[in-house]
């Protein structure tokens, strides 16, 4: 296992901050597809011990590489983290070669205000103005994230990341800006989280499915925002009767996706 820091900028932001990517690559000649962890935390912190290293062991345990993103986040705001998310994707692309990546598999998984960034990332990377093909994720796993403005309290939560600025605002509602270049998806949220609820899990299956973009979807009934389906050790062990761990099922829909069966 090599680990090693990667800085995301070639400067630190206005305020002083230099977003990182945590890599943890597995041994051997042969090219494996990564994993691009993106951890919650409200824009306001990133959640690094709850998302972080504990889900890069479990996809590396499934023969992934992975990496955790540390991202910008207040006082910077939108389009901010999502500039650190897309330069953290490029940087896994154009060292495919020397970290052992394959460059055509690269898959962001965001958790909350992480997710968020992550379908973000996903519905608006071919925006960007120059060589937009080394942004784009090969795939994107959902976590109880932030899809629409059409629930209120969404809504709020979206105006406290880009502010009131309705132009910004519709960029950011991840569910207006689906199209033919979001990449296949995973989505996963509960009945019983009342943030980011069935609702609004399902208005951007909805747009998906509209625009012919392939995906998965799990609602499960118990679990409220955030719960891990983990122990202290690995994300492995279900935290209820059922086994309901999302994780291995990300992989298995990976695998699939990416021809690995």
């Amino acid at each position: 296992m090599r680990y090693f820091k990667v800085d995301v900028r070639e400067e630190p932001t206005e305020y002083g901050f230099m977003p990182t990517m945590q890599m943890y690559l597995l041994e051997g000649a042969e090219k494996r597809p990564v994993v691009l962890i993106v951890p919650g935390g409200g824009y306001t912190t990133v959640c690094i011990q709850c998302d972080g290293e504990k889900t890069a062991m479990q996809y590396n345990a499934a023969g992934f590489h992975a990496a955790v993103l540390r991202y910008s986040v207040e006082p910077h705001h939108f389009p901010e983290p999502q500039r650190d998310l897309m330069s953290a994707i490029r940087i896994l692309r154009e060292n495919g070669d020397i970290w052992g990546i394959h460059e055509d598999r690269i898959a962001i998984i965001g958790f909350s205000a992480g997710g968020h960034l992550c379908a973000s990332v996903s519905t608006l990377w071919h925006l960007a103005k120059r060589d937009a093909a080394l942004y784009k994720p090969n795939a994107a796993i959902l976590c109880y994230a932030i899809l629409t403005a059409r629930l209120n309290h969404c809504r709020e939560f979206l105006e406290d990341h880009v502010g009131r600025d309705e132009r910004k605002l519709k960029l950011a509602a991840c569910e207006e800006q689906v199209s033919g270049y979001t990449p296949p998806t995973f989505l996963y949220g509960t009945f019983e989280d009342t943030l980011t609820n069935p609702e609004n899990v399902l208005y951007y299956a909805e747009k998906l499915c509209e625009h012919g973009v392939p995906f998965e979807c799990h609602i499960f009934p118990r679990g409220s925002h955030g719960a891990p389906w983990c122990d202290d050790t690995i994300w492995a062990k279900p935290a209820g009767e059922r086994d309901c761990n999302y994780i291995r099922m990300s992989v298995e829909w990976m695998r699939e996706l990416f021809g690995l069966l």
